[in-house]
């Protein structure tokens, strides 16, 4: 068993937890995330009818994932992250594995909501073992984190390049067994709390909480809180714009004169930025208001989707512009969001406030490119018009955050303030 006295003479276990989580959301985002988009044309030129089927199956899977985040954040809270994240790498790797074997649009839907879970788990249990392990350094060490969800866009180009040598479907096969051969190891390595073994939070001395003393809300106190929901509702609309790009980046890019090459390196690029975000998210998250870093972030997102709405081959200046707008915004947006959680609400319950956060964000993602296209088709099929109105939600978002009340963490007076 770890306890403080090992830890004393190495570093600190949550830096190892932070590592694990890191190579989970470099591997599983760089599959699901950045290089699903890449999967789009090849799909649609083998199986015509999926063309139809992409969005909806979008939302099927968004559902799913809606469902399982309060049970998996539960379950967190009362039995660990391994259990989370173990069976959800099991059944991410089936859903990747089933893709590639598909042959009936039904395969569709039920391997890409099975691939879904994945994301749920990492934000339902690696992710809030990062936060119960740190407080002085929390925002540092979920940037670090989630720099891992940035970084997988590094696995674009290669993802580009098998499958154009081995085909899309045999791709998926390869992503299946490096989630069940990398990913699902690392599972071992994640805790729920310092406490549970003896240890503090950030391994620095001067405390000796009980899992009974674990600063924070109870779960119904949460929920009964209108900061929990106003800070739903702002992640929800910061979220239209990312589950927009997730399907139609490479596609929308294509459409209007680009090479599917330069579509995928623009991913890769965007994905590699994000992480600047991420970073400095998380340090401006332990330095000064967080509600500041998240308007920024949100303001920076909401300039560069709607400047993406107008790029083109011959104004490739835009891109540029979008790419360093949006994508440190999006970067930020991703770790402020369980920061900002964990400095409401504490870690008593952080697992199960987050899944209902989860749960309402993902819906916003996944109904995104449902709407994007039926925006499109009041507009002769131009996505352009729905990446603008999506722009226009996330800077919504950003003055909303402004009546959030001041993070107060480890404050005695934290109930009073959230009522």
């Amino acid at each position: 068993m770890v306890n403080q006295g090992e830890n004393q003479t190495g570093m600190f276990y949550g830096w190892w937890i932070v590592i694990s989580a890191f190579v989970m959301s470099f591997i599983y985002s760089g599959f699901y995330f950045w290089a699903f988009t890449l999967f789009v044309t090849p799909m649609q030129s083998e199986i015509a009818s999926i063309e139809n089927h992409i969005g909806p199956a979008f939302l099927i899977a968004g559902i799913v994932g809606a469902l399982l985040a309060p049970i998996s954040g539960n379950v967190f809270d009362k039995r660990g992250p391994k259990l989370v994240v173990g069976v959800g790498m099991i059944c991410g790797g089936l859903g990747f594995a089933l893709m590639g074997f598909m042959e009936e649009i039904w395969h569709f839907y039920l391997g890409l909501s099975l691939a879904g879970i994945g994301p749920i788990v990492i934000w339902g249990g690696a992710i809030p073992s990062v936060a119960n392990w740190f407080n002085k350094f929390r925002g540092r060490a979920l940037g670090i984190t989630t720099a891992g969800l940035g970084l997988g866009g590094l696995l674009t180009n290669p993802s580009l390049i098998l499958i154009n040598q081995f085909g899309w479907r045999t791709t998926f096969i390869f992503m299946a067994l490096a989630i069940w051969i990398i990913i699902l190891p690392l599972t071992m390595i994640l805790r729920r709390r310092p406490e549970d073994y003896g240890m503090v939070e950030d391994g620095l001395p001067g405390g000796n909480d009980t899992l009974e003393e674990v600063e924070g809300l109870f779960f119904l106190q949460a929920m009964k809180s209108k900061v929990f929901w106003g800070i739903a509702g702002i992640f929800s609309l910061a979220f239209w714009p990312i589950g927009s790009l997730q399907i139609y980046q490479s596609p929308f890019m294509e459409s209007v004169g680009f090479t599917r090459s330069v579509a995928a390196s623009t991913v890769g690029i965007m994905a590699i930025i994000t992480v600047v975000g991420r970073i400095g998210g998380g340090w401006l998250a332990d330095t000064i208001d967080a509600r500041k870093a998240t308007t920024l972030a949100l303001a920076l997102q909401a300039i560069g989707i709607i400047i993406f709405a107008f790029i083109s081959p011959d104004l490739g200046w835009l891109l540029f512009i979008f790419l360093i707008a949006f994508a440190p915004g999006f970067g930020a947006i991703t770790v402020l969001q369980p920061a900002l959680l964990a400095g409401y609400f504490g870690r008593r319950s952080f697992g199960a406030i987050q899944g209902i956060l989860w749960t309402c964000t993902s819906l916003s993602f996944s109904l995104a490119p449902i709407v994007l296209t039926w925006i499109a088709s009041f507009f002769m099929e131009d996505l352009s018009p729905g990446f603008v109105i999506f722009g226009i939600l996330s800077a919504l978002g950003a003055i909303l955050v402004i009546i959030l009340p001041k993070v107060r963490l480890l404050s005695s007076d934290r109930e009073e303030i959230l009522k």
